[in-house]
């Protein structure tokens, strides 16, 4: 199956870095949202440095948070 990528470089890492500051913000471990989301810590990680999107992952990550995804078509 392709891979199908939706945003470029800088938004990876913009929203990597919002999930970062957000689990910081918290002092959370990677391995405490892992055990209670169960998401694998690899996963959190690669998603909060911006090197990829998974959006099932990400979408729990802010549901977790308290946030809102939005997805604006230009």
């Amino acid at each position: 199956m392709a891979k199908i990528y939706l945003m470029d470089r800088e938004t990876l890492f913009q929203i990597g870095e919002e999930l970062w500051r957000l689990r910081r913000e918290r002092h959370l471990r990677l391995s405490q949202i892992s055990k209670q989301l169960c998401i694998p810590e690899k996963e959190i990680e690669a998603l909060e440095m911006g090197r990829h999107i998974q959006y099932g992952y990400m979408r729990k990550l802010a549901q977790f948070y308290g946030k809102k995804l939005r997805v604006t078509l230009e």
